[in-house]
């Protein structure tokens, strides 16, 4: 059978710092009404739920919402199928996007509606934090089979680089099942957006951003950090 990607997405990605960051961050805003756009199978939604505040998790992958209601914790999340403009107006008082969920937005007009319908989710002076891989890091360089190999059970999972032309870069997220050699490849393109533009596009939305961090340990963003993690406010 081939590998169930919904159901070992959190198999595939364990010890999860950018969790801790985002909780933290919920913390000391004060949140208690949380939104979590692209929640995938809702480990972070969960998390945040069960601390009292209000959650909804919103995601367009059925499968990966099946998953996050199936969770212990899931009842008290509000779990939506749908993009941003299943946000309700003026619901929320912090907002994510994790997983390098920003990045799929490939398309500037796509992602200046997604922020478009997050300042409107957010009550004035919410908060909205989301993290990007900062193409002077080259990460798309390290996407081989050699270097992101993983095994679920009896059937290897890796990526593969196809090509680069920044800000875009496509690549394969391959698996091999080694009882039968059965094999699978699907092809994803990801955006990678400068600081600056990053920046730029928040200020055009209606966010002031407060905080530019370059790794989850709050490092100041430079040169190459690794992640380009924003933190804004809503005019």
């Amino acid at each position: 059978m081939p590998l169930d990607f919904a159901a070992s997405y959190d198999e595939l990605n364990p010890g999860r710092d950018d969790h801790l960051f985002y909780l933290a961050l919920a913390a000391e805003t004060g949140a208690t009404r949380v939104l979590d756009l692209g929640c995938g199978t809702g480990t972070l939604t969960r998390a945040l739920a069960a601390a009292g505040r209000s959650a909804v998790g919103i995601d367009p992958d059925a499968s990966m919402l099946a998953v996050a209601r199936e969770q212990p914790g899931a009842s008290p999340v509000d779990w939506r199928l749908g993009f941003s403009d299943r946000a309700d107006t003026g619901s929320a008082d912090l907002a994510v996007m994790t997983g390098h969920a920003a990045q799929v937005f490939r398309d500037d007009a796509e992602w200046a509606r997604t922020l478009a319908d997050l300042h409107r989710a957010l009550v004035p002076g919410g908060v909205l934090a989301f993290e990007s891989r900062n193409p002077a890091a080259r990460a798309w360089e390290r996407w081989t089979r050699e270097q992101t190999l993983r095994l679920v059970g009896p059937v290897e999972f890796w990526h593969e680089t196809a090509w680069v032309s920044l800000p875009l870069v496509a690549y394969d997220t391959r698996t091999r099942d080694q009882r039968t050699g059965a094999e699978t490849a699907d092809r994803d393109i990801l955006a990678f957006r400068a600081g600056p533009a990053l920046v730029d596009s928040l200020d055009d939305a209606g966010f002031t951003v407060t905080h530019r961090y370059g790794d989850w340990e709050r490092a100041p963003l430079a040169a190459e950090s690794p992640e380009i993690i924003l933190v804004a406010r809503r005019r």
